[in-house]
């Protein structure tokens, strides 16, 4: 009786999280003209090309080196990430610090600019361990690859919501 209450309990969930709409994050519903695409960047090897380029293939979408025909094209430039003091603490350090990360991109049809020219900017701040630098270095790092993941996501988003 227990096992058909637990199946029955199973079966009502699932049917009511996939009826609302949910999905997982990380994959986009793009439009149908947009299934493939080619991605270009000012830097051929930079970690955020390389995140959407994965998180594009994990959509479903066939991404191309180079424009071919009437394919979409998306222009990534240059990432640029800057960190500032924000606020000190009593011995004159630095207590806490802002990171900021943007990235502009455009998508292009033939010769026509569909989206963009678009400069996106994520901001985060986080606190600083006067006494172990290595711990700053690291939790930097991290910051820094959640955000390029943000970024990637905002670009998803702007396509999905692109008028086509």
């Amino acid at each position: 009786m227990k096992y058909k209450f637990t199946t029955l309990m199973l079966l009502i969930t699932v049917c009511l999280v996939s009826g609302c709409g949910f999905h997982l994050r990380g994959t986009a519903q793009l439009p149908p003209a947009l299934q493939t695409l080619s991605l270009a960047s000012t830097d051929g090897n930079s970690d955020i090309l390389r995140e959407l380029r994965r998180s594009l293939v994990a959509s479903g979408v066939n991404v191309l080196d180079a424009p071919q025909g009437n394919t979409y094209a998306l222009a990534i430039g240059a990432e640029d990430s800057s960190e500032r003091v924000l606020s000190v603490n009593s011995n004159a350090r630095a207590g806490e610090y802002e990171l900021t990360m943007s990235v502009p991109f455009q998508l292009r049809s033939g010769g026509t600019t569909v989206i963009g020219p678009e400069t996106l900017v994520i901001e985060k701040v986080y606190l600083a361990d006067p006494n172990s630098a290595v711990a700053k270095a690291e939790e930097r790092e991290l910051m820094e690859e959640e955000m390029r993941r943000e970024l990637v996501s905002l670009i998803l988003r702007r396509l999905q919501s692109a008028s086509l």
